[in-house]
């Protein structure tokens, strides 16, 4: 009987992880066109990155998350601050995948996009 050797399991860089999230968010992808397009292995990947970044699957509540009334309870207040700080996570790291897009296209392509700050602005 033949050996199986396991191919080895590829790491992707949470900017890539968020970006491919974003797209399919975004409704640009579904999950299934993502993962093919990107070869990204098992059905379920493209999902536990979108539960890892606080992407839900179920449909978005409208409703804020206090009312008048439970403004001051602690624990709603604790769960706001909960998901405030991993929406500032997420943020950042989409501040860093978009900053090597940008340092990825200037290097590649030889453009400059980021405008210098030395330049003075146009009116």
């Amino acid at each position: 009987m033949k050996k199986r050797t396991k191919k080895p399991q590829p790491i992707y860089s949470d900017s890539f992880k968020l970006g491919i999230v974003m797209r399919v968010a975004n409704g640009q992808l579904t999950k299934e066109e993502a993962r093919i397009a990107y070869h990204i292995g098992g059905n379920s990947t493209i999902l536990e990155w979108m539960r890892k970044f606080g992407y839900s699957t179920e449909p978005v509540d409208d409703k804020p998350m206090a009312t008048i009334h439970d403004k001051t309870d602690p624990e709603l207040l604790k769960k706001k601050i909960r998901q405030l700080e991993k929406q500032l996570k997420n943020e950042r790291i989409r501040s860093e995948f978009y900053q090597t897009m940008i340092d990825v296209a200037e290097r590649e392509l030889g453009i400059s996009i980021v405008k210098k700050s030395d330049t003075n602005p146009s009116d």
